[in-house]
């Protein structure tokens, strides 16, 4: 930026005007060995606003350039010692930024255009010059360090704005991190809640003597494996396997009479009142908007793969956890008997579900069934512990129950001091002692 001469008197004693003003003066040094030409120049230049300042030589005006800022420099061309173009040359080489004009004559054109063209000097005026031309110079190599100094200013503003711009996004950052992890406690908070409800809904279910929470445990752990062979993620599996655990909610609105005999025991009012299970388990769940997916998951589950059942739904119509959920829940009745009056063994109920291959059934899910022996059967899974050995952190990998099929703690349950102590007062209190599944990485890939 350029300097300001505040000491109200040239280098040469004269008088200068007050610099402290707010609009900057820009300075102006003329150089010539001869004294009536400086003075003329003072007088031509007197209505201009700047800095002048005189000096008789090239050795001089460098002497004044060293303790001030100079914009403009305009020296004649012909002096002793040091010619004009030789003073514009070092000029140009330890002032770049300053604007260089020069006083030639009629001899010196010669020299004074080959300094033009090596870049020494911006402009040259002949003498005798033109007061109006010499201010028009002077006015345009000032207008060319203003231009330079409005881009020095605007690019210190840029970058103190960019790193303002930074700061405040860094604070942003902060404040987004913050309320991400705020939001995410938020959200766990409502998750834990959310399971506390489904471990509710269940245990009301399983403590009505007459629903069996077994056949509910035993359902939701088949539709978990088959969703498991149908590549659902971990999300989907879980879902499946809950809806598949409160599929009988709508039975607590019915009469026992109603649903305690096998199936094909009921007179046909009774089998439609047990249907209409489906309708007072979505009445039920209506108010809860998070739990809308497994609620049409137990509205659809009596609906036939090729759209004759209740709702005569087709199958893109009918939710995949339904699909399932049919399934693994006839499997279980008629293995349990609650089909019919007679138990079946696991091939037979395989058989007759397989009469209805893509009738009542999803054929691709019943597939999955039917090609494995084993999918029954409790899976073998590693890494049981007693409460004795759990510790804080450990995560529950299936759901806990009691001897009656009450659910006591959701698989995912993160073990904190406190639940470790209320589980061994439990088994205290009951003389009872549990086998826990803890997950690992293993087991969450099988799960």
């Amino acid at each position: 930026m350029p300097q300001r001469n505040t000491s109200g008197q040239d280098h040469r004693g004269n008088t200068m005007p007050n610099t402290e003003a707010a609009t900057p003066r820009y300075s102006v040094l003329c150089v010539d060995d001869e004294q009536n030409i400086l003075r003329s120049i003072k007088r031509a230049l007197f209505s201009l606003k700047i800095d002048l300042t005189l000096a008789e030589s090239g050795e001089e005006a460098l002497a004044i350039m060293e303790q001030k800022t100079i914009h403009v420099v305009i020296s004649d061309m012909k002096m002793p010692h040091m010619t004009g173009a030789e003073l514009l040359e070092k000029v140009a080489a330890k002032y770049p930024d300053t604007f260089r004009v020069v006083l030639t004559g009629f001899a010196d054109i010669d020299a004074t255009i080959k300094a033009v063209n090596q870049g020494r000097i911006h402009r040259y005026l002949q003498k005798p010059w033109d007061n109006q031309e010499l201010i028009n110079t002077i006015e345009e190599g000032l207008e060319r360090i203003k231009l330079k100094d409005e881009n020095a200013r605007l690019q210190k503003l840029t970058r103190l704005q960019n790193a303002k711009l930074k700061e405040v996004n860094n604070d942003l950052e902060k404040t987004v991190q913050k309320r991400t992890r705020q939001i995410k406690a938020a959200l766990n908070r409502i998750e834990t809640r959310n399971r506390a409800l489904e471990q509710v809904l269940f245990n009301v279910i399983s403590i009505n003597p007459d629903i069996d929470g077994k056949f509910a445990i035993e359902v939701s752990e088949l539709s978990k494996k088959l969703a498991a062979k149908l590549g659902c993620n971990t999300d989907e599996k879980k879902l499946y396997a809950y809806a598949s655990l409160i599929g009988e909610l709508g039975l607590l609105g019915l009469q026992p009479e109603n649903f305690r005999p096998p199936f094909a025991k009921l007179t046909y009012q009774q089998q439609k009142d047990y249907m209409s299970q489906t309708h007072l388990a979505k009445m039920i769940l209506a108010p809860a908007e998070h739990m809308q997916p497994i609620s049409e998951i137990i509205e659809f589950q009596f609906e036939h793969y090729n759209g004759s059942g209740l709702y005569h739904k087709v199958a893109k119509e009918i939710p995949l956890g339904a699909r399932i959920h049919a399934i693994a829940r006839d499997y279980w009745r008629m293995v349990g008997g609650r089909m019919s009056a007679q138990r079946m063994e696991p091939r037979d109920a395989k058989a007759e579900l397989k009469k209805h291959r893509n009738t009542r059934y999803d054929g691709e899910i019943l597939d999955l069934l039917l090609s494995d022996h084993d999918i029954h059967k409790p899976s073998f899974i590693e890494n049981h512990l007693t409460s004795e050995e759990l510790a804080a952190g450990m995560v529950l990998g299936n759901n806990l129950y009691n001897d009656n099929h009450i659910l006591l703690l959701p698989a995912g349950h993160v073990f904190s001091e406190a639940t470790i102590a209320k589980l061994k007062q439990y088994e205290r209190e009951h003389k009872r002692h549990f086998e826990i599944l803890i997950e690992n990485e293993k087991s969450k890939e099988t799960t």
